[in-house]
């Protein structure tokens, strides 16, 4: 295959490297060619649990030349009075049309995804094997340096009994009859998230068992808020 020549690699195209092309875009006349290991933009959330929402409001997301969100407050659920959420899906759509809107019509960006770099440097296709080389004039910028995990493809690092159902929690919104009981492992987001989803479902809060390794070190979500009038909640 012909080989490619470009100023930036960029390995990833989560929020990290999109963010990083997209300022590239607007303070350099740079080329860059973008891989992913998915089949579209946004990273790890490729993989969320399909109840994901940010845990910071919208504005404090995503790339520099596009507003995420639609910068209104949520009027219902535990958000009310605060500024929106994203969901999983809304993050996904958004870096898509960051992607295709302003991107790929730049004629400066090549995405090349379900593709992986090996070596120094080639392009190896994931579903044919095939290989391109690189020529990279300037930097090869990963952007999965922070190897982002999610339950849904990490196996657990514990000993799960024989006849135990341990599932990551994608599974929960698929289940179709009661369960006796449900223990939940791990305190951060992706552990509150899923004690939250299951009240919010009605479920009693006797069924839920809470393993919490360590105490997550939690802001209130009203001081760090976008507004004008939540400037005392943070700066006050």
């Amino acid at each position: 295959m012909t080989p490619i020549e470009t100023d930036y690699l960029v390995i990833g195209a989560g929020a990290i490297g999109m963010a990083f092309v997209d300022t590239l875009l607007t303070d350099t006349d740079a080329q860059i060619v973008m891989v992913d290991r998915h089949h579209r933009p946004g990273g790890h959330w490729n993989e969320a649990y399909p109840f994901v929402r940010l845990h910071q409001p919208a504005a404090a997301y995503g790339v520099n030349s596009l507003e995420l969100g639609h910068g209104g407050k949520d009027t219902l659920g535990l958000n009310a009075g605060m500024y929106s959420l994203s969901s999983g899906a809304e993050l996904l759509a958004y870096f898509d049309q960051v992607m295709q809107q302003r991107f790929l019509p730049s004629g400066r960006v090549r995405f090349l995804p379900m593709s992986q770099v090996v070596g120094a440097y080639e392009v190896e296709s994931l579903l044919t094997g095939a290989r391109q080389a690189v020529t990279v004039r300037r930097k090869v910028v990963d952007g999965t340096h922070s190897r982002m995990q999610v339950p849904s493809t990490t196996p657990p690092r514990y000993t799960v009994a024989p006849g135990v159902r341990c599932v990551p929690l994608n599974d929960l919104a698929r289940l179709s009859r009661p369960q006796a009981g449900y223990v939940v492992v791990g305190a951060g987001k992706t552990g509150m998230d899923a004690c939250l989803w299951l009240l919010e479902q009605g479920v009693d809060p006797d069924q839920i068992r809470w393993v919490m390794p360590r105490d997550p070190w939690v802001l209130d979500r009203a001081n760090v808020q976008s507004g004008d009038e939540f400037f005392m909640n943070t700066w006050g």
